[in-house]
């Protein structure tokens, strides 16, 4: 008679512990939207298969090439003036500013 009882209680208690969880399973945690932005969720990242990257590389050094814009002569020519005239340009602008600067020191008796 004791055992029965003792089982029942036991049984009773395994349902209310199941109950329990299946109410705290349910419920939903409401979670602010600042505390949202907060936190910070890290992505896993995916390993690297170096194998057939080592394979690939060569496809894609290829892609890479093929996207490459080779210039023609006359193309060439205008950029190298062109490059050649902002050199030139602003080496005297720098010039100037360094003239410049050197007059002011020697206004303020530091040269």
């Amino acid at each position: 008679m004791a055992n029965k009882k003792q089982d029942q209680v036991i049984l009773e208690e395994n349902n209310i512990q199941k109950e329990n969880l299946d109410k705290s399973k349910k419920k939903k945690i409401k979670i602010s939207k600042e505390t949202k932005k907060s936190i910070k969720v890290k992505k896993q990242k995916e390993k690297k298969n170096f194998k057939l990257a080592i394979k690939e590389l060569p496809i894609k050094i290829v892609k890479e090439l093929n996207k490459i814009k080779w210039s023609g002569w006359d193309n060439l020519k205008k950029k190298y003036i062109i490059v050649l005239l902002f050199m030139v340009f602003f080496a005297i602008l720098f010039f100037c500013i360094g003239l410049g600067i050197e007059a002011l020191f020697r206004l303020i008796n530091v040269y």
